[in-house]
């Protein structure tokens, strides 16, 4: 009776109710864990081959092949009410803007969080953060092309770009942070990884990509000094930071 009810939902007539069925049977079908304590929900991403990089920036050169292996990515950002439960569990500080009723509900992506607090939240939850190589080659989810989806920014797939210093996507996204899941997810599953809130990487920020690690491990490399990877743009970017 069930698959009955699912086959006439994919065929109705509204597109967004035809949309939330064949994403949510897709992910239905992927291999999930839900590790304690947190219970933050992470997709098995399938390992592969690459072309990580761009020629069309100085610091995403020079373009190189990378092999990743398989790894599990979280599928939403951690949200306020995930790093909230991090945070009565061990009383670590709480971070910027934590009172801050613009981006401060259960849903929204947490902000104001220093590369170190997300390796504390990372240790307490049994988890890591991605290497650079990972980030990437799970946000391109198969794709060669400039954003997941394609080359050609598109508001309405990414909450980007609605604030005064970048206006492409003015009066068109919430101009603040948007609940996860808010926006279509990528071909692997994975909702946010453009735009929403900027997202840690495990690496060394280096100046290009020359000698940079095939394997798809975390480039560190403490000559570098203490600054970090971000990667995927925000509300707050412009598309090219996406």
């Amino acid at each position: 009776a069930f698959e009955a009810i699912v086959q006439r939902l994919r065929e109705h007539p509204y597109d967004k109710i035809r949309q939330w069925i064949r994403e949510r049977f897709e992910q239905a079908r992927q291999d999930v864990i839900l590790p304690d304590p947190s219970g933050y929900e992470l997709v098995l991403v399938r390992g592969g081959s690459f072309m990580m990089g761009s020629k069309e920036n100085d610091n995403e050169q020079p373009v190189h092949k990378v092999a990743v292996s398989d790894f599990y990515m979280g599928r939403y950002l951690v949200t306020n009410e995930e790093y909230g439960r991090f945070l009565a569990a061990t009383g670590h500080r709480e971070p910027d803007f934590w009172a801050d009723r613009k981006f401060n509900q259960p849903r929204q992506p947490v902000v104001g969080v220093s590369w170190h607090d997300a390796q504390q939240y990372a240790r307490w939850a049994g988890l890591r953060l991605p290497s650079e190589a990972q980030w990437e080659y799970a946000c391109r989810a198969g794709s060669g092309t400039r954003y997941s989806w394609g080359d050609a920014p598109d508001c309405s797939r990414a909450n980007y770009g609605a604030s005064p210093f970048a206006d492409e996507c003015k009066d068109k996204n919430p101009g603040k942070t948007s609940p996860v899941g808010g926006y279509p997810p990528n071909d692997w599953g994975l909702y946010d990884m453009h735009g929403n809130v900027w997202e840690w990487c495990e690496d060394h920020y280096h100046g290009s990509y020359k000698n940079a690690p095939p394997d798809g491990t975390a480039w560190v490399d403490q000559d570098e000094g203490s600054a970090r990877v971000l990667r995927g743009g925000s509300w707050l970017s412009p598309a090219s930071n996406c």
